[in-house]
Parts: C-alpha cells; sequence; structure tokens
C-alpha cells in the first residue's frame, strides 16, 4: 500500500507541474498590450481586415468581414446604393472585374476574395439587399469564418507583422513533459491491478499522453512582432483621429462613395458602428465589443458569468431560504446524533411502555414533517409522511425484526442506516451557511458601478447578461440580470448599477445618459418630412430611431448648404455626356445625386459637402490624384474615373461608371466650377 500512494503522490505532483508549465506558456507568452502613436490620417497599406487583425490583440472579429465588404465597394469591386430613407434599405451591385493595365482582372487577397465570392453567390441579378448578407445556415458560416480568419493571420505572418503565440519548440517541450505522468499513471493503474493488468495500463499511460498531447495542440493563437508592434501603433493614431470626428459612428454604409477607405477603416477599428450594424455578414461576435467610455474607442473582451438562482434571486430572500433550510437540516442532524449516543443493541418492548414508544414515534415523526416543512416551505402533507416515515420504521423492524418475546433486537447493519442522512443534510448545512453569510454580506456592501453597456444578450432559457464597461478595462464579466431590469436597457447607454460583490446579484439599474443609438432597428414607418413655407426646414429631413444614423446632425447641417444638382443640372449633364439623363430618386439632405440613362443604369455621381467635410473630403481623394485644370475652379484633382473640385467653401465630386471615358470629367467640371462661382438660378 505504501508503494502505491507513493507512486499517486507522484502522479499528482507531476500532474500540477506540468499544468503549471501548461498556464505558464499561456501568460507569458500573450499578446503585448500596445499604446497608439497619435492622431494621424495617414493610411498604411495594411488592408482593413488586417487593421482590425492588430487593433483587436492579433486575433480577427467579425468586424473584418464588413469592413472588407466595404473596402471593397471604396475600391470599386461593389456599389453600396442607399434607395430609401432608412440605411437598411441598401443594395449591394456586383460590378464587373476590375481589370489591370494589361487587360487581367485585378488580384485579391483570399480573404478579400471570400468576401466578395460570398457577396456574388447571394446577389440574384447582381443585386443583393444588406438584410440578406446573413443569409446560411450556422454551420457554414462557421466554416466560412474559420477560413477567413485562417487568411488573415496569414496574411499578417507573410507580411512580417504576426508570428506563432507559441514556438514550437516549447510546445514540443510540454508534448514531452506530458510523458512523465502517463507513465506514471501506468504505474499506478498495475500497482492496483496486479501485474495481469500490464496491458490495460499501457492504454492508460497512452490515454493520458493523448490527452496532454490534445491540451497542447490547441493552443495556437498569433502575437506581436517589431513591425507589426509598429504598424498597431500607427494604425490606433487613426483610429483616435477617426474617432474625433463625430460623423463616423453614424454614417451609413452608403458613405463609402464619399468618403473612400477611411470609412472602411472606421468599421475595421470599430467606430463606424453604425455601417457595421447594417450589413450582418455573418452573426456579431458575443466574446468581443466596442467601448466608448472613458474617452476614445476601445475594444473589451467579454466573459459571462454564470446565472445560478442564487445570483437571480434578492438576497434577501436567499437569507430566509437558507435560515429555513439551515435549521431543516440542523433537525436532520440532531437526530442522528441522539440515535448515535443512544447505541441501543436491544430494545425491550412490555406491554406498560407502549405508549412512551408511540410518544417517541409521534414526537420523531413531527421533527421529520417540520424538517420538511422547514426545507420546502410548503405545510406538511400528513398522507405523505405516513407513508415516508411508515416506511422507515418498516426497514428498521425488516432488519432487526419485532420478536414474539416482546424484545426487539437491533442488529449492528442498523448503524450504517446513520450514513446516508449525514451525507446529505451535512453538506446541505455547510452549503447554506455560506449562503446565509455570502446574501448578509451582499446586502451589506453592495455598491454603485458606473459605465457603459457594452453588450446585451438573451441567452437560453430567457437568460439575459449586461455587460457593462467602467472604462480602463480590457476585458468586462457580463453579469445576469432579472428581466424586469433588463427590458429598459439599450446598448451605447451610460448606467449605473448598484450590485452585490459577492452573489453578483443586480439591484437597481438607473440610466445616468440615453443611448445614442437608440432603436437601431425601429419598427416604425419613416415620418413625413413636414411641410412648411421655410425652404431649408421643408428639406429637412431625418430619419426616425438611431439619431443620425441615416444623416448625422453635423453632416446633414453640412450637406444642405448645397444641392449638387444646383451645379450641375441634369440637362447640362446629358449636353455634355452626349446622352439622356435623368435624376435618380435620392433622399433629401445627403448631397448625392445620381444621374441615370434610359436603361438605368448610373452615368454620373455627383457628390457635394462644405465647410471642414469639404476640406476633409477633398483631402481624401487629392491622394494619388493628379491636378487638373478647371476654369474658375480653386483645386481640382482627377485620379481614373474620379474628379474632385474645389470652389470657395464647396466641395464637388464628380464620378463616372466603368468604361465610361475619363476625358469628359474636365469638361463636366468646368461646367460645374462656373455654377459654383457664379450659381443660377
Amino acid at each position: 500500500m505504501t508503494w502505491t500512494w507513493s507512486v499517486a503522490a507522484a502522479l499528482l505532483l507531476t500532474l500540477l507541474l506540468w499544468l503549471a508549465a501548461a498556464g505558464w506558456a499561456v501568460v507569458a507568452h500573450r499578446p503585448v498590450p500596445v499604446a497608439a502613436d497619435g492622431p494621424t490620417m495617414e493610411l498604411r497599406g495594411e488592408p482593413p481586415a488586417l487593421v482590425e487583425f492588430l487593433t483587436g490583440g492579433w486575433e480577427s472579429g467579425r468586424g473584418a468581414p464588413r469592413a472588407t465588404l466595404l473596402d471593397l465597394a471604396a475600391r470599386g469591386f461593389l456599389a453600396l446604393e442607399q434607395t430609401g430613407p432608412d440605411p437598411r434599405d441598401t443594395l449591394v451591385r456586383i460590378r464587373p472585374p476590375r481589370k489591370g493595365p494589361s487587360g487581367e482582372p485585378l488580384p485579391l487577397l483570399p480573404y478579400e476574395d471570400l468576401v466578395l465570392a460570398r457577396v456574388t453567390a447571394l446577389a440574384s441579378g447582381g443585386v443583393l439587399p444588406a438584410g440578406a448578407l446573413a443569409r446560411g445556415t450556422e454551420e457554414e458560416d462557421r466554416g466560412w469564418w474559420r477560413e477567413f480568419r485562417r487568411a488573415v493571420a496569414a496574411d499578417a505572418r507573410s507580411r512580417g507583422l504576426a508570428r506563432d503565440r507559441y514556438p514550437a519548440r516549447l510546445k514540443a517541450a510540454l508534448t514531452l513533459g506530458a510523458v512523465a505522468p502517463a507513465v506514471l499513471a501506468a504505474v499506478l493503474f498495475v500497482s492496483l491491478t496486479g501485474p495481469g493488468g500490464w496491458f490495460m495500463s499501457l492504454a492508460v499511460g497512452l490515454g493520458a499522453w493523448a490527452c496532454g498531447s490534445v491540451l497542447v495542440a490547441r493552443l495556437t493563437g498569433e502575437r506581436e512582432t517589431p513591425e507589426g508592434t509598429a504598424a498597431c501603433a500607427h494604425w490606433l493614431g487613426v483610429r483616435e483621429w477617426l474617432a474625433r470626428d463625430e460623423s463616423f459612428p453614424g454614417l451609413p454604409p452608403a458613405a463609402v462613395a464619399l468618403w473612400d477607405r477611411y470609412l472602411a477603416y472606421a468599421a475595421a477599428t470599430g467606430v463606424a458602428r453604425s455601417a457595421l450594424a447594417v450589413l450582418p455578414l455573418g452573426p456579431r461576435d458575443e466574446r468581443r465589443a466596442w467601448s466608448t467610455y472613458g474617452g476614445g474607442w476601445h475594444e473589451v473582451r467579454l466573459r459571462y458569468a454564470p446565472a445560478p438562482a442564487r445570483t437571480l434571486r434578492p438576497p434577501r430572500d436567499s437569507v430566509r431560504l437558507a435560515l429555513r433550510r439551515i435549521g431543516s437540516a440542523s433537525i436532520v442532524l440532531l437526530l442522528v446524533a441522539w440515535w448515535h449516543a443512544l447505541q441501543p443493541a436491544e430494545i425491550r418492548l412490555p406491554v406498560a411502555s407502549l405508549p412512551l414508544l408511540v410518544a417517541q414515534v409521534v414526537l420523531v415523526t413531527g421533527l421529520l414533517m417540520g424538517s420538511r416543512w422547514l426545507w420546502t416551505g410548503r405545510r406538511p402533507v400528513i398522507p405523505l409522511a405516513a407513508y415516508v416515515y411508515g416506511g422507515l420504521l418498516g426497514f428498521v423492524a425488516f432488519t432487526g425484526g419485532l420478536q414474539v418475546s416482546g424484545q426487539w433486537a437491533v442488529p449492528p447493519q442498523v448503524a450504517w442506516a446513520q450514513l446516508p442522512p449525514v451525507l446529505v443534510a451535512a453538506p446541505a448545512l455547510l452549503g447554506y451557511l455560506f449562503l446565509l453569510a455570502a446574501a448578509l454580506l451582499d446586502l451589506s456592501r453592495r455598491a454603485w458601478t458606473e459605465g457603459e453597456v457594452v453588450r446585451l444578450r438573451t441567452g437560453r432559457k430567457e437568460l439575459r447578461h449586461l455587460a457593462l464597461d467602467p472604462g480602463g478595462r480590457t476585458a468586462v464579466t457580463a453579469w445576469p440580470v432579472r428581466p424586469e431590469l433588463y427590458g429598459a436597457l439599450r446598448e451605447g447607454a451610460v448606467v449605473r448599477v448598484l450590485r452585490g460583490p459577492v452573489l453578483g446579484h443586480v439591484y437597481e439599474v438607473v440610466t445616468v445618459t440615453p443611448s445614442p443609438q437608440g432603436e437601431l432597428f425601429p419598427a416604425a414607418e419613416p415620418a413625413e418630412p413636414a411641410e412648411s413655407a421655410d425652404t431649408e426646414a421643408s428639406e429637412s429631413w431625418e430619419a426616425p430611431g438611431l439619431p443620425g444614423l441615416t444623416v448625422p446632425a453635423a453632416l446633414s447641417a453640412l450637406l444642405r448648404r448645397a444641392d449638387p444638382a444646383g451645379f450641375l443640372p441634369v440637362a447640362e449633364a446629358a449636353r455634355i455626356l452626349d446622352v439622356r439623363l435623368q435624376a435618380s430618386d435620392t433622399p433629401p439632405g445627403l448631397g448625392i445625386v445620381t444621374y441615370v440613362a434610359p436603361d438605368g443604369r448610373t452615368a454620373l455621381l455627383l457628390q457635394t459637402a462644405s465647410g471642414a467635410l469639404g476640406r476633409r473630403l477633398l483631402a481624401t481623394h487629392k491622394r494619388g490624384a493628379a491636378p487638373v485644370d478647371a476654369a474658375g475652379a480653386d483645386a481640382a484633382y482627377a485620379r481614373g474615373r474620379r474628379l474632385v473640385l474645389r470652389c470657395g467653401d464647396h466641395v464637388l465630386m464628380l464620378e463616372l461608371p466603368h468604361g465610361a471615358d475619363p476625358s469628359v470629367l474636365q469638361a463636366l467640371a468646368a461646367a460645374a466650377a462656373r455654377r459654383m462661382v457664379s450659381p443660377s438660378p
């Protein structure tokens, strides 16, 4: 027996050492947090999916495919068109493959090709509503997402921005180290079963080693390199610059035509939340969320706390329940102690003492019925109690046997009947003593916590969780809350939560600042614009629900200063292009006008902005563009099928469709510049 215990102790020691080594490997090889270089608008060469990977802790999040979709639209592979006042009315239009100077299709990165292939497969007739992006089964999405994530990680490694989180030598050492506990497990099995069990001991050892190898194989992930750290710091600075602009969080996906790749990078860094919400390319990641609490956008990881009954139940009810069940368990243990203290070997039952025996039976039955009432909180049911306790007395009578002589012999085996009540009542007593202490501490030490609601989740069996970011955290815990508190909450709101520190019960939730999102997708129909004699008031328009989702307040105020059709009327554009044109229906206030040919194809897109937004629009599109001469314009830049010009405080962008002759852009710009300098009625 000494040898067996020695082997068991050695097995336990080696197993603990191996687990400690594996835990150290997980902690010591975590990605190092990176600080931002400072706000900047300069863009590097990494695509948005790779930017999301770098700024998300060297791990791809669910926003990466959506940011890639926006980037493909900005680069001309897709078109995003908003056909109504609601951003949900966005259409994804498949464009012909873009070709390079040699006539070959422009290459795409593997994960960009995955996004484009998925959208193309879902589209019908080259058009796909944004809401249909979430089509497909959960299993299909899981496989597609696995391939996308692997492709992003492979691209990061090929660029030298990431490396394997766990080196091959470390994993080999851990796999080799699992041999020691596996051998000891086999030896322990032989010592317990004897020499004849050597074959099974070999199977046990191999099984233990296989379990350790599987755990080592699950140690995967990426971490930073010096080049990746520098790139991450730069993109964190870009995120700070984007977050300073109040218009980005509310921009719809169709605004990619105005902001080019900046909207895609804003989505990759979590700033363009509305554009992400409108493009449901796969389910959202329930383990990650974005928050602005404490200043600036930052990502937090979510952990969902379990929701036992003691957490959802008010602690006052837990105190009452604990007191009842402590009393119930105490009665059972006292009866067992009384029986154990007597230790009778023989009970004589003369007729003269029969009333005393009946009284004792009645007393014990009453105590047990009282214990049942304390435990369940229900009134004693006499027929059920008589059946249960009569069965107990019958068991005792059967084991000993009532002799004709009036003597009741108690066999030694009856002493084992004391064990089941002790095994049940003693742990229950300890558990409810802990519950009583925890509930009292919870009531006395509850405190308020203020933060932003970053995630609301309804799970199985109507289980509800609230994730609150108090600021300065990289990981937060989602707490279970009662349904009556959950219904009034909105993601993005700043709330104060009264919560206990021990049981974690949420007592109260008070809204400090309502959510700027409101109802992201309201059921109500958009309100019609009010009639007014004031021209500017009659043209004002705002979608219900999320304030500023369709037209952000600041953006709308800037764009309403000029109408693109006033700078270049449809008749003049038709004369220059030598084709019949008509203006498509566009929601007012967006500063966007599309001229279409009789067959419905887009012939010219005009967008205008003024003030700070106009200057930023010009700075965005002048990068990589060549200056051109547009009579009367202060500045004009052309790049491919797009031309941007500025006259005074106004900026106008002209864009032709694929296959159009870009040489007509200069004539269109000259015609628009004359009206921008001297507007005609």
